[in-house]
């Protein structure tokens, strides 16, 4: 990669950090409300997990948050659809670190709330 070439790839893989760290931050909640969804219906059906005793409302309402996870996936998606064509990036490595760079901030908001609080913008 020299010249051109090699620039426009560096600033297509910084980008493409820059806009996947900004949805993982983002995508805390929507991922979040995907793991509560699991620990309380499959994986609770299962014997994995228990239940809220405090759920009592049913599933139409995960239904509509899950719909809205769904939205945000296929924002995530498009957004790095776009930015991989005009890039001109491999599809494999991109979307490996596309994927990767998106999870991080969930999984360190995860094992880590303190710092959830911390970068708090409300």
């Amino acid at each position: 990669m020299n010249g051109v070439a090699g620039h426009r790839a560096r600033i297509a893989w910084v980008a493409s950090l820059m806009v996947n760290t900004v949805f993982g931050y983002f995508g805390t909640i929507p991922l979040g409300f995907v793991w509560i969804f699991l620990a309380n219906y499959p994986l609770a059906a299962v014997g994995l997990t228990h239940r809220d005793p405090t759920d009592n409302d049913g599933i139409f309402p995960w239904l509509i948050v899950l719909s809205v996870v769904w939205g945000f996936i296929a924002l995530w998606a498009l957004v790095n659809i776009a930015i991989r064509r005009f890039s001109r990036l491999r599809a494999r490595p991109y979307w490996t670190f596309s994927a990767v760079v998106a999870l991080v901030p969930v999984v360190v908001f995860a094992m880590f709330p303190d710092v959830w609080a911390a970068l708090r913008w409300y």
